[in-house]
């Protein structure tokens, strides 16, 4: 069986390759629903805009959730949108779609997904392992005897695997992902500021003071927001400092490194030796914090590096497998 597309689902982003083109689709993996509706009025970017603004009676879900199916119902619709919008239905050929899958996910999971691939019109349905097919699309040879660390640091799924001989040889994850930062900012600045903030809003917070080496953050650095005032019960301009989100990022990347680390200690002699001259490689959205390669570097105390363009790495992996299959089989 030829697979004419690759697609890799995640918690925040859903890309989507083709066979001869490659990767030629990115976007937010969100659905807009008016309340009683079985068809989205909206997807992608289009519903992103909306999260957190929508209007009484219209809802905005995601199919995943902590890096695995959450409702066969909107993988579905999902689906049904993406093979909708790449053209692939009004053809009408039969073709086989391949999907990137968190290792983790359990049997059901993994059988969910497969069927609502095939139940919004593919005509096969297949799964990858997520961190192989990220292993893959960040240029690591899965296939040679020398051990390959690759670390997975998703929006919602982190996991580090060891590879050798296109097998895994240790393999350990955490059961969420970076959103737990933002979920976190947003408990802090409620709890001790007295103000509510979306998503979105945590979400830029993260990613502007964020950094996984807290000693050399600057402590000065003020944040201004508009958030929704506790006390008050009105919108309020406020200030967001860098030690609570400091905090927030500590407590989760002190996770991803004691995860390499417990990793790390699984790996036969031989291996743990090729991890001194070959180090580890990240991938994920999540590797482009700053300061995260060194941290899981001088936790391990070998070289560590985060492969171009890490968030995009699963879609390239499966691109790469469906113009290889034999290789990859």
């Amino acid at each position: 069986m030829r697979w004419d597309v690759g697609i890799d689902l995640g918690t925040d982003y859903v890309r989507m390759a083709e066979y001869r083109e490659g990767a030629t689709l990115e976007e937010a993996a969100r659905m807009a629903f008016r309340e009683g509706g079985d068809m989205p009025i909206c997807c992608g970017d289009a519903a992103a805009r909306i999260d957190g603004r929508a209007c009484a009676g219209v809802e905005v879900c995601r199919p995943m959730r902590d890096g695995v199916l959450e409702s066969n119902f909107y993988a579905d619709r999902m689906f049904r949108w993406l093979f909708e919008r790449m053209g692939f239905i009004s053809r009408r050929k039969r073709f086989g779609a391949m999907i990137a899958c968190a290792p983790f996910a359990r049997p059901v999971q993994q059988e969910a997904l497969m069927a609502a691939a095939m139940d919004a019109g593919a005509g096969e349905a297949a799964l990858v392992r997520a961190d192989a097919a990220a292993a893959i699309g960040a240029g690591l040879d899965l296939a040679a005897p020398e051990g390959k660390l690759l670390v997975d640091i998703g929006a919602g799924k982190i996991s580090c695997t060891l590879f050798t001989l296109g097998r895994v040889a240790a393999f350990g994850y955490v059961p969420y992902g970076m959103n737990r930062i933002d979920e976190r900012i947003q408990r802090i600045v409620r709890a001790e500021s007295g103000y509510r903030i979306g998503m979105n809003s945590a979400r830029e917070i993260k990613n502007t003071l964020g950094t996984a080496l807290p000693e050399r953050a600057p402590a000065d650095v003020i944040m201004h927001m508009t958030g929704f005032g506790m006390e008050s019960r009105m919108p309020e301009a406020f200030d967001v400092e860098t030690a609570p989100v400091l905090r927030a990022c500590e407590e989760v990347v002190s996770e991803i490194a004691g995860l390499c680390a417990h990793v790390a200690s699984l790996a036969p002699e031989e291996l743990s030796a090729d991890l001194n001259d070959a180090g580890a490689v990240l991938v994920g959205g999540g590797a482009e914090m700053p300061g995260m390669d060194k941290r899981i570097g001088d936790t391990l105390g070998i070289p560590c590096r985060v492969a171009d363009a890490p968030g995009k790495c699963a879609v390239r992996g499966l691109v790469e497998i469906m113009r290889s299959p034999d290789r990859y089989e």
